[in-house]
């Protein structure tokens, strides 16, 4: 999986953040990645192999997929000069209490797929190991069709 670089950076930022999170977190992830050079480093490997858009968009879906919170709506950065904008994240939203083992994420992803395949581009088809791994972190599998088709 491309994104697993900016998934392991986000956790590793994650970790050194005060816990409750607020619902700016990811502001907050990327105005740490910002100020800690090691990070900051790593990131614009990141932004140079994948773009910066792929690591912004990725970095913002990983740390909500990571906390199991949903994006509320999208407000402009105050802290982070890295993005402009990212998704509030609902404070408030039930954490997913089980993530989906891997042998669960195969049959939601050909439950979804046969019953959505005519709407499907057949290139998703490429995508299967994403989509997993997106559904067993506790990504929608809706959610996890959309990311794999937007790549």
């Amino acid at each position: 999986m491309k994104t697993i670089e900016v998934k392991n950076l986000v956790r590793e930022v994650l970790e050194t953040l005060p816990t409750p999170y607020s619902h700016h977190v990811i502001d907050e992830v990327f105005y740490s990645i910002e100020n800690e050079p090691l990070w900051r480093e790593r990131y614009e490997a990141l932004c140079s192999t994948l773009t910066k858009d792929v690591v912004n968009n990725w970095g913002g879906r990983w740390v909500a997929i990571t906390l199991g919170k949903s994006g509320e709506q999208q407000v402009s950065s105050k802290k982070s000069n890295l993005i402009n904008s990212y998704s509030l994240l609902d404070t408030d939203a039930k954490t997913i209490a089980k993530k989906p083992s891997e042998s669960e994420a195969r049959l939601a992803m050909s439950q979804y797929y046969q019953a959505h395949k005519n709407e499907l581009p057949p290139y998703v088809r490429n995508s299967r190991e994403l989509i997993v791994a997106l559904i067993t972190e506790g990504m929608a599998t809706e959610e996890a069709f959309l990311a794999a088709i937007s790549r």
